[in-house]
């Protein structure tokens, strides 16, 4: 098993993807799993970057606050 699929288990990816994934061959399995960590890893940046865009609207001293509530 390659490093990209454990670290896809890691991650909390659902059952049936990863045994999608598992039932490749090992060289096809390699490449998904890194494709989808790389989608993964974008979707991530963007959504971090919409939350800090949505947040420059509130008041300096209440983001920090603010993002607690929304965010946890």
């Amino acid at each position: 098993m390659s490093d990209s699929i454990s670290t896809l288990k890691n991650k909390g990816l659902p059952a049936d993807a990863l045994a999608f994934i598992e039932s490749l061959p090992a060289d096809k399995a390699s490449k998904l799993a890194d494709t989808v960590l790389a989608a993964l890893e974008t979707k991530d940046a963007r959504v971090e970057k919409a939350m800090n865009n949505a947040l420059n609207v509130v008041p300096g001293p209440f983001r920090r606050p603010v993002k607690k509530m929304l965010f946890g």
